[in-house]
């Protein structure tokens, strides 16, 4: 009953706008026919004025973003430089109902609408595509791109299989970069910060012929961390990275055009995966750094990310008007990852992680003319991945007096006539053997590779009935194919029970040897559209799309019982239908855009992945298609040029994102349906201002930004709980991450002759020191991550 009330009340809404947007049109035609009439009296300039609309190229067309009928945010060049946003992570708080975690980027995750996944593992997809000029970039560790001589970037919500290569079913991130000219220019910046930021970029633009231009793009950025190890004495979430890009654009002829570009990204971090909250076991509040922002390793977790790829695009323009294009594509991304599983100063259990993805694609299209009735794409798309992964957890030289002693002596001890206060390390040792667990520096071994192979064939297209009504439609059909050889070697879990590979539970002698298996999907995902041109200026759309994320093989520490039975280790598909209705508008001369959309989606076989506690101290990692997932919700933009020197523009979301159906979802296998999705906050909203002022003193232009970002509180467990009883009786807030308002400034100069720029920035200006993320790790210790606070700092920009 909630659904259908929401759905039908915001549709209502955005049907009740349409005669308003017609009759603000009807009355600024009438006022420009007016200023038309009175040539005789003074006009300003502000009143005949045109701005342009938004061009945008998802479609793979160049159409105006109004007249698109796709829910869509596009954060351009000016908004990447006055927002100070340097990666991806950074800009999800501008765009409503979008999420996008930037504090570990092993396992980076893009929520739309509610919904969303990190690559957990080799054999589990994202749910969110990204793209850069149409490649598909991979995997979790490959996301979170430096922003880096973009012309923009482009957020669609909803299933985009019609427009992407890649099947994507909460929606896709495109990043469109800036092309060669045919002439000579360039740009070098410097920026410094607080926590000693250091930026530094480079472009430069170079023509080599008439027919053919290059460019060379290069970032580097290294800040210290804002987290204290006092037990090695360094900073934790510091920045290294550097991102380069090298284009070459050739047009042989008018008709025929040929890009080229190379790009990389290498990243050498000291991250913080979680803060502790508890000791490692979960029982008490941390007894080793209880201030906040400190905590107390053995060793600085670590984070490494080498991300590279070449794209080759060819488009050839017929003399008919039709365009076919050639986009080609392969990608490396080798990630590796180390933490202090255990969160203490004494090293009991540590693992190191190591992740690699070699992908091929291939995307074939064929576009008819844009000045027909009737317009059209269809296209054929393959992906080739190789992945394979090598992740250890290893016993650490202090597991003895750290995990045996304190949690298996008590009650092992007794049973052999011991002492458990008097043990020596000998007798430790002796117990943990008699348990299950192997020698100090053993390891539980999870490797192997996942081989992914997709083929898909998509058309869509439009048709218009006359000049207001537009019939659009797709259909895509994709197979998908893979094939896992994988090898889990739990022999030195103990208690735990981790699983081997075709070994039966309890077995601790026989050695495991590879799983192989292989599944196949194939999917039939139509979509279709009518939209009603209201004005010239107003566009009403109504929308269907469908989408299907491929089944997997959860390649994790999975509990011995579960791997005999295949629970939790194969994994279906996942399906959604998407249904949308839209108001796209633009009033006084293109000086006001407001954009509105309510949306529903149902998803069914829905993938969960989850941290399962089994009682009795073991745990296991599941991915099941366990849920029946509805999201539903509002979304509304604006952008408003209220003067020549200032503009304003906003967004606000609405969302509702709920298990419809999760039986044995929650903790002990209580009943989750009807709780929340996690990372799915209610309400999101960002407001921004743009002053600029000509100062004829200095020929300089001042510029002034702010901007308001707003994200509600959210649950990051299914249960839905806010806090947390521990065994010592003590309750911790954990579950629940509240809401953040956070201000972002920047002000400076710009010459007038475009040569130099000044500024200086601030983030998170009133310094709001919450949470972005909570879990609980494989011990049973409850960490979280708070956000880094206020960063500033002062940037100079010069253009030759």
């Amino acid at each position: 009953m909630k659904t259908s009330k929401l759905l039908m009340g915001a549709s209502c809404l955005i049907l009740a706008a349409a005669p308003w947007a017609a009759a603000s049109a009807q009355t600024q035609a009438e006022g420009e026919t007016a200023d038309t009439v009175e040539t005789t009296s003074p006009v300003q300039e502000d009143d005949v004025k045109v701005y342009e609309g938004i061009v945008v190229t998802a479609t793979r067309r160049a159409e105006k973003l109004s007249e698109v009928p796709i829910a869509m945010s596009v954060f351009g060049d000016d908004n990447i430089d006055q927002t100070s946003v340097r990666e991806l992570s950074e800009i999800s708080g501008y765009i409503p109902n979008v999420s996008i975690s930037g504090h570990n980027d092993f396992r980076s995750v893009i929520t739309i609408r509610g919904v969303g996944s990190a690559s957990r593992n080799i054999g589990f997809d994202s749910r969110v595509g990204v793209y850069v000029d149409g490649v598909y970039m991979g995997q979790s560790p490959a996301v979170n791109q430096e922003l880096l001589d973009l012309e923009r970037v482009e957020v669609l919500r909803g299933p985009q299989g019609m427009l992407f290569g890649k099947n994507t079913v909460a929606g896709a991130v495109s990043l469109v970069t800036k092309k060669p000219e045919d002439r000579f220019f360039g740009k070098l910046s410097a920026n410094v910060g607080n926590y000693n930021l250091r930026e530094f970029q480079g472009m430069l633009n170079v023509p080599i012929s008439e027919k053919v231009a290059a460019k060379v793009s290069i970032s580097k950025t290294d800040r210290d961390g804002y987290i204290d190890n006092i037990t090695t004495g360094n900073e934790l979430d510091t920045k290294d990275v550097l991102a380069y890009r090298a284009q070459l654009r050739i047009t042989p002829s008018d008709q025929f055009e040929i890009n080229l570009a190379y790009d990389g990204l290498s990243a050498d971090n000291k991250i913080l995966v979680g803060e502790p909250l508890t000791d490692p076991y979960g029982v008490m509040i941390t007894p080793f750094a209880p201030e906040p922002r400190k905590v107390a390793f053995d060793f600085d977790p670590t984070e490494e990310r080498d991300v590279s790829g070449a794209m080759m695009d060819l488009t050839y323009e017929f003399q008919n008007g039709f365009t076919a294009k050639s986009i080609t594509g392969y990608r490396n991304t080798d990630a590796s990852y180390s933490n202090a599983t255990d969160y203490a100063p004494i090293s009991i259990v540590y693992v190191d992680y190591g992740d690699e993805f070699k992908q091929t694609t291939q995307e074939f299209q064929l576009i008819s003319p844009s000045d027909s009735a009737f317009t059209y794409m269809g296209g054929l798309y393959y992906y080739k991945q190789d992945a394979d992964t090598v992740r250890d957890v290893t016993l650490g030289d202090n597991f003895l007096e750290g995990f045996i002693q304190p949690v298996i002596a008590p009650s092992v001890a007794p049973l052999l006539n011991l002492d458990p206060a008097t043990l020596t390390p000998a007798q430790l040792a002796f117990i943990s053997s008699l348990v299950g667990f192997g020698p100090l520096g053993s390891k539980v071994t999870n490797s192997g590779s996942v081989e992914t192979e997709s083929f898909a064939a998509y058309f869509n297209g439009s048709y218009d009935f006359n000049d207001r009504w537009t019939l659009g439609f797709g259909v895509r059909y994709s197979t998908e194919d893979k094939s896992v050889n994988w090898l889990l070697d739990g022999r030195n879990s103990g208690v735990f029970g981790i699983g081997s590979t075709n070994v039966a539970p309890g077995d601790t002698t026989t050695a495991p040897t590879p799983l192989l298996n292989d599944r196949s999907d194939s999917f039939l995902s139509p979509a279709i559209s009518l939209s009603y041109a209201v004005t010239d200026q107003s566009n009403l759309y109504a929308k269907y799309s469908s989408g299907y994320k491929s089944g997997g093989f959860n390649l994790d520490y999975i509990n011995e019982d579960e791997l005999a039975a295949n629970s939790g280790l194969e994994f279906g598909k996942e399906t959604v239908d998407a249904y949308e209705v839209g108001l796209k508008n633009t009033f006084m001369n293109g000086r006001f855009t407001l954009n509105l959309a309510a949306f529903y989606s149902e998803y069914s076989d829905y993938q969960v992945n989850q941290f399962v506690d089994l009682g009795q101290g073991r745990t296991s990692i599941r991915i099941t298609n366990a849920a029946k997932v509805i999201t539903q919700g509002l979304e509304a933009e604006f952008n408003l040029q209220a003067t020549d020197h200032l503009s304003l523009q906003g967004s606000a979301g609405y969302l509702d994102a709920t298990f419809d159906s999760f039986p044995g979802g929650g903790t002990a296998g209580s009943d989750a349906s009807g709780n929340d999705l996690i990372n799915a906050p209610e309400w999101s909203a960002s407001l921004g201002a743009v002053y600029t002022r000509d100062i004829p003193s200095i020929d300089s232009t001042l510029l002034t930004r702010l901007d308001m970002t707003y994200s509600d509180g959210y649950f990051t467990t299914a249960d839905n709980i806010k806090t947390q009883t521990l065994a010592s009786t003590q309750v911790v807030p954990f579950g629940y991450i509240d809401s953040m308002t956070q201000l972002n400034g920047r002000i400076g100069l710009m010459s007038n002759d475009g040569r130099y720029e000044a500024y200086l920035w601030g983030r998170n200006l009133t310094d709001e020191d919450g949470l972005v993320d909570d879990f609980r790790d494989f011990f049973g210790t409850l960490v979280n991550h708070p956000n880094i606070g206020r960063t500033y700092g002062a940037e100079l920009v010069v253009n030759f």
